[in-house]
């Protein structure tokens, strides 16, 4: 396992890497490609630039579910995001999806056939 980025997503050019060509027999191989983006909120957590600082404990840490009600029909096949980031279905009859998450966080609903933001809710305290 390696990374080819550093903490705060910047590519780690000395990450490139080659495989050597099979001159007898056969070669055989198996990737695991693993998405580890830079994200707050914890202790000792990168920073991201151009996206807000959060603070490194727990004030502002929110509890949140969001629950598709299914009482309306923009909603009926919809994802979650946290940002741009995918989180959880979010069509009608799914689940609600429970988060921790902080003041100032952007979560979009999209609608699944053109991706489409269909509401945006920016995380206020507990409000």
């Amino acid at each position: 396992l390696f990374y080819s980025q550093h903490p705060n997503g910047e590519e780690d050019h000395n990450s490139i890497h080659g495989g050597c060509p099979v001159l007898h027999g056969e070669k055989w191989a198996a990737n695991l490609w693993v998405w580890n983006g830079p994200r707050g909120g914890f202790p000792g957590a990168p920073n991201n630039p151009g996206k807000e600082r959060i603070s490194n404990n727990d004030h502002g840490k929110v509890e949140v579910i969001f629950q598709n009600t299914g009482e309306d029909p923009q909603f009926e096949e919809a994802k979650l995001y946290f940002q741009d980031t995918y989180w959880g279905e979010f069509s009608h009859g799914d689940p609600p999806l429970s988060v921790n998450t902080f003041d100032g966080h952007e979560w979009n609903v999209r609608r699944i056939s053109d991706h489409k933001l269909l509401k945006r809710i920016v995380i206020k305290g507990n409000k």
